[in-house]
């Protein structure tokens, strides 16, 4: 098997997700009291991000980012929850970037198994599958009791996401496969596969990108390559 493994937040969506989620709940008025204190928090360990205090760096900001979030998904009830994530989705579709869209029917076509992976939940990726996406793999937080807190969930990031990779297929061909992402925060993954692909990349992926001969995909407004 030979897989496609695209990022999520910055590659096959042209954004940050987490801020739009949090303006969409804000909109909504679901549970205010909730979203304002979590949303504080979030701001706080941002400026801790910037300000490069105590350790603060984008890995364990966006980690931490996601903890609270799991903390607001489970301030209402699940039946309001999954109704909001619907109306997430429909909201991300101008974002969705065309030609990473085109790009995965094109690997579709060509025989690999897409994926669709990300430190963002499980129930924020499901919706993608419409997509045409084979498989999401993102940060579980459905436990058999219900949605997990902030203290029990376990995101995917750096390393973890290459380890989820592996442990989901064992047997893949790896030096056959490809992976895209924006970001240096992504580089396990694209240093496992034999194709990897910088997708408007940072400036640490753009400098890694060009020294080791990687993919650069610059894509304009109308997502053109």
């Amino acid at each position: 098997m030979k897989l496609a493994i695209y990022d999520f937040d910055g590659t096959y969506v042209g954004v940050q997700t987490l801020p739009l989620l949090f303006r969409l709940w804000k909109e909504q008025r679901i549970n205010n009291k909730a979203y304002r204190k979590y949303w504080r928090k979030i701001m706080l360990r941002y400026l801790f991000h910037k300000w490069n205090f105590s350790g603060w760096d984008k890995q364990s900001f966006r980690a931490n980012a996601m903890e609270h979030t799991a903390d607001l998904f489970r301030s209402v009830e699940i039946e309001t929850l999954f109704q909001f994530l619907d109306r997430f989705y429909e909201m991300i579709q101008i974002h969705i970037s065309p030609s990473m869209k085109a790009q995965l029917q094109k690997d579709k076509e060509e025989g690999y198994h897409t994926v669709l992976l990300s430190g963002n939940y499980d129930i924020i990726l499901n919706p993608f599958l419409q997509e045409g996406f084979d498989q999401v793999i993102g940060t579980k937080i459905q436990g058999d009791q219900g949605l997990l807190s902030s203290k029990e969930v376990e995101i995917i990031i750096h390393e973890r996401k290459s380890d989820a990779i592996k442990n989901h297929f064992p047997q893949a061909d790896f030096l056959a496969s490809k992976a895209y992402a924006d970001s240096d925060y992504d580089l396990p993954i694209l240093e496992l596969v034999g194709n990897p692909v910088a997708v408007n990349p940072d400036d640490v992926l753009f400098r890694i990108a060009k020294e080791r001969n990687f993919i650069i995909y610059q894509t304009n407004k109308n997502g053109d390559n």
